[in-house]
């Protein structure tokens, strides 16, 4: 079953949006979750991490809490300077993660659950981005994907060492394993980011079950062809279960206007 939300387009956020999660064809639950606040111009897409017990828990907690922790700090701030609101967001995300490592020490069944993270927040002209794990923000500018995140995963730090190549990659015996989660031991360190808006931004947030199946190329053909970000979504979601549908599938497009 696929679970749509509605996107829509209001004066107060100039912005249109789409979202879709779905369960995808193998898995038996649905452990994503995705969020969009319109009046705080944020989002977040969260992928409970199946390697772990109570990933639908600890997905459905960083929706909940984290939203609400950022808004208020944004409220708070004196100065909405980006070094500032980056700090803000990298605070945030550090103390949910603890959070949600001490829920999942006092749940029982529980311990070691976790999440992986794509999030963002557009405001004052200017998009905020933040990821923990492998699931992804890219912006489609001008016709051109680009990824803001940045894969916290086994692979992706063997691809940067050099020691395999991207072909390689692909069905690599270590796919999927992250090396930051929302809920680990130590302290997570997200990336953490922002970049000036320009006119005709597009932006996907997405996990890991639409990436695993559809290529760049293939993103970027629906984000050029789909101008209504709910149908991109859907587009996209579809592409993953024709693919196979390995996995739970979240997408959330975000489009900032043209220049009027």
């Amino acid at each position: 079953m696929t679970d749509h939300s509605s996107g829509g387009e209001t004066t107060v956020s100039r912005f249109g949006w789409g979202a879709v999660t779905d369960i995808g064809k193998l898995r038996e639950r649905n452990e994503d979750a995705f969020v969009v606040e319109v009046e705080a111009g944020l989002f977040l897409v969260v992928d409970g991490m199946g390697g772990h017990r109570g990933g639908g828990l600890a997905a459905r907690m960083v929706a909940q809490d984290l939203p609400p922790m950022i808004e208020n700090g944004l409220d708070a701030l004196k100065s909405r300077h980006p070094r500032v609101v980056r700090a803000l967001l990298k605070a945030a995300i550090v103390e949910q993660s603890g959070q949600l490592l001490r829920e999942g020490d006092s749940e029982s069944g529980c311990a070691g659950m976790g999440a992986t993270l794509a999030l963002l927040l557009i405001s004052d002209g200017r998009a905020y981005v933040a990821n923990v794990g492998d699931s992804r923000v890219y912006r489609l500018r001008r016709g051109r994907l680009a990824r803001l995140s940045v894969d916290h995963s086994v692979v992706s730090e063997l691809l940067e060492a050099g020691q395999i190549t991207p072909e390689e990659a692909t069905g690599h015996s270590s796919q999927g394993i992250v090396t930051q989660y929302m809920g680990m031991p130590e302290q997570v360190e997200p990336l953490v980011r922002s970049t000036a808006l320009n006119p005709g931004d597009r932006f996907l947030l997405c996990t890991d079950g639409l990436t695993d199946l559809a290529s760049d190329a293939a993103i970027t053909a629906v984000l050029k062809a789909e101008t209504d970000p709910q149908i991109a979504c859907d587009r996209l979601v579809d592409a993953a279960n024709r693919a196979g549908g390995a996995d739970n599938i979240t997408a959330v497009v975000v489009t900032w206007p043209e220049a009027s």
